[in-house]
């Protein structure tokens, strides 16, 4: 059976030092075997001098291909879910999923785990095959290559150090040609660990937080309008008790009566502001929320309207609390409204005599009396708007109470008085309080509701105006009046018991005239009348067609966290890894492709590619022993498209295998003769 014609006829390896000259296929003539490690080494004695056939240049195979489309795709798919997600600025999972991921962190941990593994494999997968790609490309498309160039090549693919773990060993890199491999080598094996952790810092699914500005709308006290002015006059507060009906909330329509325990939390939770490191809540349960107003503090005023404060008075603008997909989603959220209050501040001192006129309702038996003041003696101007007198209950402890409005030059100005006495048994703990209030006026506070403790803070007043429409302070002071007279009881009354019990078990102090007390009655006074004020702005929003000018904006933002993914800056040089292996398979890859297209200095495919083995080789370089005598053949893809192209059509079925054998046969032959023949002249 004849062969097929070859471009070449096969040959042995050779091992070849840089001076070294061909010689013909057939010359006896013999080199001996040498040990040295310093000097060449041949697999054997002769060389064939052949001509060398340029082919034409193949374009990328389909494993080729194959391989592109899965480096690209390595490559950019985490920038794109980096992208996406940037964009969208995080990304929130179904309900469903998130409740799985919460109630099995473990569980979630593995799988995301495993997948980021599956990724890092088939990265370096696709890493390995580019440098094999290179390396069968550059070995046949180039003259003669080094030992150095092979062991970078498979260290590049197996991530691996080849020149030993001295430092001594490393001595050979110190060249010009030879240090950057060496530094990309490392940096190659430092960045493999970091390929999990990459996609992992990617793909795990966590809380992240979402900011969403909130806007809605409220009464405005400090509106100066005529016709918002003209409404609230036209709409004056019932002194007749009665339950309404709005929104579907119960309310009451006047001012005190059923909102007294209201009105002592809010005295109490002015009072609390002066203890220490203060952590007990309040809860106003007369102001129409499902289960009550908790506030850690004063109410200052203000009557909350977002999703957690009143539902009747929710005048919200679409936001996340109007889509119950996101609530649902919310493991936790705050948000703040700039909501408008009552500033007050209110300085008290003691007196000497008391401004009241009593009169027994019930003459002989002294069980009830009617007091009031007269302003104008009092050098002020009456404020108790269609109040001519208190009417109480006299006990052994009783409580008196009147409100006058300051005159400067014969004007009434924005600042009231306020008389407390305290008869028979309170006389010697309370005696004539005499109380200022100055200045009562419209502030704006913000207000921030926190979700996981549930409940409502407020800071800080950031601006203030006056209150342009002056009966909403009359209607808090005649608030104020009503509470201490419905307080009043046989035994005592709720308003100084209230502060006696706070003198007592924070402070430590009976009940007596000094400093601590005054300054517990003035927070309680100040406490109730916020309230009060809250409570006028509840009956005025239940009231219809309040004009534009009596409205204000209320702003503010809301901070609620969700699960998902989540990317900041951070990630960018958690991604650099991944971008690095899968950047530099590609370019490996893209300069196989390039060889291959280009054609050039093309060996047969039978025959063993040349490697230059000179005298000048280091010691530390740790060329293996078995690359001096051993030579072994693997077709590659170069002898696959050379056999499909020139070889295949050319011979008979069941000649393909024997043309193969017969080469491989032919190139083991004659180094087994070489070598032989080495050993005999040794």
């Amino acid at each position: 059976m004849s062969k097929p014609p070859f471009a070449h006829q096969a040959t042995s390896a050779t091992l070849i030092q840089p001076n070294d000259t061909p010689l013909a296929a057939n010359d006896q003539s013999e080199k001996p075997l040498e040990d040295s490690k310093s000097e060449h080494t041949t697999a054997t004695n002769h060389h064939v001098e052949e001509e060398v056939v340029p082919t034409r240049g193949s374009g990328p195979s389909v494993h080729d291909i194959v391989a592109f489309i899965g480096i690209s795709i390595m490559l950019i798919w985490p920038w794109i879910f980096f992208g996406v997600v940037w964009a969208k600025k995080g990304i929130q999972t179904n309900n469903h999923v998130a409740k799985v991921i919460t109630n099995n962190p473990q569980a979630t941990t593995y799988f995301i785990t495993l997948i980021c593994s599956i990724i890092s494999m088939i990265v370096s997968a696709l890493f390995s095959l580019s440098i094999i790609r290179f390396a069968q490309e550059l070995v046949t498309h180039r003259r003669p290559t080094e030992p150095f160039t092979l062991s970078v090549l498979l260290a590049f693919r197996h991530q691996n150090w080849p020149w030993g773990k001295k430092l001594k060993d490393a001595k050979s890199l110190m060249t010009k040609k030879k240090w950057w491999p060496a530094v990309l080598l490392i940096i190659c094996v430092l960045t493999f660990p970091h390929l999990i952790s990459s996609t992992t810092s990617l793909l795990t699914p966590a809380p992240f937080n979402r900011t969403v500005v909130l806007t809605g709308t409220e009464l405005d006290f400090s509106s100066t309008a005529s016709d918002c002015l003209a409404w609230f006059a036209a709409n004056p507060i019932s002194n007749n008790c009665g339950w309404q009906s709005y929104n579907g909330m119960q309310y009451t329509n006047c001012l005190g009566e059923n909102q007294m325990v209201d009105v002592l939390e809010a005295g109490r939770g002015n009072i609390l502001e002066l203890v220490t490191n203060n952590t007990q809540s309040l809860t106003f349960s007369q102001l129409g929320a499902e289960e009550g107003l908790h506030f850690l503090g004063s109410i200052r005023g203000v009557l909350p309207i977002g999703p957690n404060g009143v539902p009747a008075f929710n005048t919200l603008a679409p936001s996340p609390f109007s889509k119950p997909e996101i609530v649902a989603g919310m493991t936790s959220y705050d948000y703040t409204l700039n909501h408008q209050g009552l500033e007050s501040n209110v300085s008290c001192s003691y007196a000497q005599t008391r401004p009241f006129v009593f009169q027994g309702l019930d003459p002989g038996y002294n069980l009830a009396i009617q007091y009031n003041a007269s302003c104008a003696s009092l050098g002020g101007a009456e404020v108790l708007t269609n109040v001519p007198a208190f009417r109480s209950v006299y006990s052994n402890n009783t409580l008196v109470y009147w409100a006058c409005q300051s005159v400067a030059n014969g004007v009434p100005v924005a600042s009231y008085t306020v008389y407390l006495t305290g008869l028979n048994l309170y006389a010697p703990e309370i005696g004539n309080i005499v109380c200022t209030v100055k200045p009562m006026q419209a502030a704006i506070y913000p207000v921030t509701y926190q979700s996981t403790e549930r409940i409502f803070t407020t800071a800080g007043p950031t601006t203030a105006a006056p209150i342009a429409f002056s009966t909403h302070i009359n209607n808090a002071l005649v608030g104020l009046g009503d509470i201490i007279t419905e307080g009043q009881n046989f035994q005592a009354n709720l308003v100084a018991e209230s502060v006696f019990t706070f003198g007592v078990k924070s402070f430590g102090v009976l009940p007596q005239q000094n400093s601590l007390y005054l300054q517990l009655f003035e927070q309680m006074i100040q406490g109730i009348l916020e309230y009060e004020t809250t409570y006028i702005r509840l009956l005025y929003s239940t009231v219809p067609n309040a004009p534009a000018s009596c409205t204000r904006t209320v702003d503010g933002v809301v901070n609620y966290v969700v699960l998902g993914w989540f990317v900041t800056s951070a990630n960018i040089g958690f991604l650099i890894p991944m971008t690095i292996i899968n950047g530099a398979a590609f370019i490996a890859l893209l300069l196989a492709v390039l060889l291959a297209k280009t054609g050039g200095y093309i060996f047969h495919p039978f025959h063993p590619r040349p490697v230059t083995y000179g005298d000048n080789i280091d010691p530390e370089e740790n060329v293996p022993d078995e690359w001096r005598h051993k030579v072994t053949f693997h077709p590659t893809s170069v002898f696959k498209e050379y056999f499909s192209s020139q070889v295949k059509d050319n011979i008979t079925d069941g000649v393909k295998g024997v043309a193969l054998q017969t080469a491989q046969k032919q190139v083991g032959d004659r180094v087994l003769s070489d070598i032989t023949s080495s050993k005999g002249d040794s």
